[in-house]
């Protein structure tokens, strides 16, 4: 199966945006590429981050689950009434990595629960996909990749870098993380400042052969 699941270290990080990015050079690179996020919240009515990659894949995929409330897939769903059926999304997924490329974004962090005894890393290692991790520059990004990053690759996931997003300066930390991860971190880590970054993600990353295989 030729896919990539994209995840964060926070929700408002930036996945939707570098995965739209990454999907756009991939179609222009001839690779027939689906742009996927199988949860979402915060639908109210529409799920925007689904429409967002549904548009840059040309494709549009309709979420497994759509919630209402801007909260953790294992909450909403419980407030909602809904009963989220962890074999049916797997399911899904499988299906779409059976007969095309999917980049599958996560919703929130890896360790946002989709129910309460399933998170995003679980869905992540049921589909056996390598991970990018999406930081965002700011203050308190070191913390947060390293517990990300770690948390994947002791559940033996292939991380093929971090992604970090430094369209804005928040903070006097901008000009550091991305030394100091560097220095903290086995993974490459990347800048990322707009979509004509994503070229010289990919090399870096290496995340063109994952789509050629």
């Amino acid at each position: 199966m030729k896919g990539l699941f994209v995840t964060g270290t926070d929700t408002g990080v930036g996945k939707t945006f570098f995965s739209c990015c990454l999907i756009k050079f991939l179609k222009d690179s001839g690779i027939d590429v689906l742009g996927f996020k199988p949860v979402e919240t915060g639908c109210s009515p529409v799920c925007e981050d689904a429409k967002k990659l549904s548009k840059a894949s040309g494709v549009y995929l309709e979420p497994v689950y759509s919630l209402k409330k801007p909260l953790a897939p294992s909450v909403a769903s419980e407030l909602e009434g809904l009963n989220i059926d962890v074999e049916r999304l797997v399911d899904r997924c499988r299906e779409l990595l059976s007969r095309s490329p999917v980049v599958i974004e996560g919703a929130g962090g890896i360790m946002v629960p989709i129910t309460w005894n399933f998170t995003f890393l679980n869905l992540a290692a049921s589909l056996s996909l390598p991970v990018v991790v999406v930081a965002l520059n700011k203050l308190g990004v070191i913390n947060h990749t390293l517990l990300t990053v770690n948390a994947c690759l002791n559940a033996g996931l292939e991380v093929k870098g971090v992604v970090l997003n430094s369209f804005q300066k928040f903070d006097e930390s901008f000009g550091t993380n991305l030394y100091s991860l560097r220095k903290l971190l086995k993974v490459p880590v990347v800048p990322f400042f707009s979509c004509k970054d994503v070229k010289s993600v990919v090399k870096e990353l290496e995340l063109l052969e994952i789509f050629l295989q």
